[in-house]
């Protein structure tokens, strides 16, 4: 007789999918979930996204207090979710006082991993994020993340750079306006950096540290 029992095969997707928001079992118990109001939530054992908002829409939830705690575990959780679906996002919440560094460390790891980020400093507003994933679930993820952020890209390109230690959000509009887009930032070379007004050498130097310091360790 074959043995029963066990830990659950670990799957990518779900038959539900379209019809509902499909969260992991280990998900139970977030709060974010009470505030889920368009759509039905359904929960699934050995889901290896936390949540799936559409057949290729995959979500990994991170808190910032978490991230405090497990400052490896985004890393390793993005590794084994793969490049399987076409949308791949990170929902991450704010739940601590003084952010800044626990959400860089977000943002290199969603970026490193090729993901998209959505930051929600409520349960609610979270929520909503999963909603309207869903409700947009067939979209691009280009066309996806334009429902989702508010504003123009500089606008968004601004709350990313204000992730970066010492970065506020007045150098984040100058860097945003002066060099266009994240890739003409990250390829921006010291001197240039210095070039720009209030842009001083501890700030040119967090900025190079975060852009050319490998996120992986060899």
């Amino acid at each position: 007789m074959a043995a029963t029992g066990g830990p659950p095969a670990q799957r990518y997707d779900h038959p539900r999918a379209s019809q509902a928001i499909i969260a992991s079992a280990r998900q139970q118990g977030n709060p974010m979930i009470n505030f889920v109001k368009s759509t039905a939530v359904e929960f699934a054992e050995g889901l290896v996204p936390d949540y799936l908002t559409g057949p290729e829409t995959a979500v990994l939830f991170i808190s910032l207090r978490f991230q405090r705690l497990h400052p490896d575990y985004l890393q390793r959780r993005i590794q084994a979710l793969g490049k399987r679906h076409r949308s791949r996002v990170v929902l991450c919440r704010v739940d601590v006082e003084a952010p800044e560094e626990a959400l860089e460390q977000v943002t290199l790891a969603t970026f490193h991993g090729e993901m998209s980020l959505l930051v929600a400093w409520t349960d609610a507003e979270a929520a909503g994020y999963l909603e309207t994933l869903h409700r947009y679930q067939s979209k691009g993820a280009e066309a996806l993340m334009g429902r989702l952020a508010e504003g123009d890209s500089k606008t968004r390109l601004t709350e990313v750079l204000t992730t970066v230690k010492g970065v506020n959000r007045t150098d984040a509009a100058l860097l945003a306006t002066r060099f266009g887009s994240f890739a003409g930032i990250a390829s921006t070379s010291e001197e240039e950096f210095q070039r720009c007004p209030g842009i001083g050498d501890k700030k040119v130097k967090q900025l190079r540290h975060v852009f050319h310091t490998p996120f992986f360790p060899s």
